[in-house]
């Protein structure tokens, strides 16, 4: 009897036991479906999802950057919201300016979905963002310096020339304008008389009576100095360089080109194969 009676409290602490571990395990299996759910939640789902929809609000109000806020707050309700990815990756690099976050978001959206139809054009996304991100780098190998030293020497060229032009200019107007004088000075009568006077040249103007034209010093009209042949130039071929655009440069037209050729047929097989580094006479 009294064994019975002292039973009857452990069965009962025994039941209660058992009924708090029915209700532990079956939280326990409700809160894994619900993860499982959240985290397998479709894009549909998750495009209703309020800071997404705050997100491309702003991006129909110009507020790019207030967007890219609201997107991440988004992924971060969702991780795997594929088209949130994609969409903020775009965002980054056309209107932020912001190539490392933008190729983050396309290879997420890449691993997301591997298969879908917009792998290509992603992929491309990725190596244009690659090229504006290089382009904002120090020394960019995209800024050709063989290209930056031929353009230097260019200009140094064309400004020598142009001052030898200058030179040359100022030469001959010089020499153009001086004329030679002649002086006319009265003679006296004795003068007249120990010396005849000279006749007259028939375009000579009439003199008064009493006054002799002075035999005038005869000044040698200076001569311009003979034109120095031109120098030949000598170019030194750079990247990019063709025949053409060097007559352009020296000629002012691309159809002089045989000029260079041929002053340079020697060293040329023909008009495609300039070297850079090689050095060309320009006549």
């Amino acid at each position: 009897m009294d064994t019975t009676l002292a039973s009857q409290p452990v069965q009962a602490a025994a039941c209660t036991l058992r009924r708090s571990l029915v209700v532990v395990m079956a939280g326990a299996l409700l809160f894994f479906v619900a993860c499982e759910r959240s985290s397998s939640i479709s894009d549909v789902e998750a495009e209703q999802e309020v800071n997404y929809q705050r997100a491309k609000r702003l991006c129909e109000q110009q507020d790019f950057s207030g967007a890219a806020e609201f997107y991440n707050k988004a992924l971060l309700v969702n991780p795997e919201f594929a088209t949130a990815h994609l969409e903020v990756g775009l965002l980054y690099e056309n209107r932020l300016g912001d190539p490392i976050s933008a190729i983050y978001h396309y290879r997420r959206f890449l691993e997301l979905r591997p298969d879908s139809d917009k792998k290509q054009l992603v992929e491309d996304f990725i190596e244009r963002a690659k090229l504006s991100l290089t382009a904002k780098l120090p020394q960019s190998p995209i800024v050709d310096t063989g290209e930056l030293t031929r353009l230097e020497s260019e200009k140094t060229a064309l400004l020598q020339e142009n001052a030898a032009l200058r030179m040359r200019v100022a030469e001959l107007e010089k020499t153009g304008n001086a004329t030679p004088l002649v002086a006319i000075a009265p003679a006296t009568v004795g003068e007249a008389s120990a010396s005849p006077p000279t006749p007259p040249a028939a375009t000579a103007p009439a003199v008064a009576p009493g006054i002799v034209m002075a035999a005038a010093p005869m000044l040698s009209t200076p001569e311009a100095p003979p034109l120095e042949s031109p120098r030949p130039r000598t170019y030194i071929v750079q990247r990019g360089d063709t025949l053409q655009s060097l007559a352009l440069r020296y000629y002012g037209s691309r159809a002089a080109w045989e000029r260079i050729f041929q002053a340079n047929r020697s060293g040329l097989p023909s008009k495609d194969q300039l070297k850079v580094g090689q050095q060309l006479v320009i006549p």
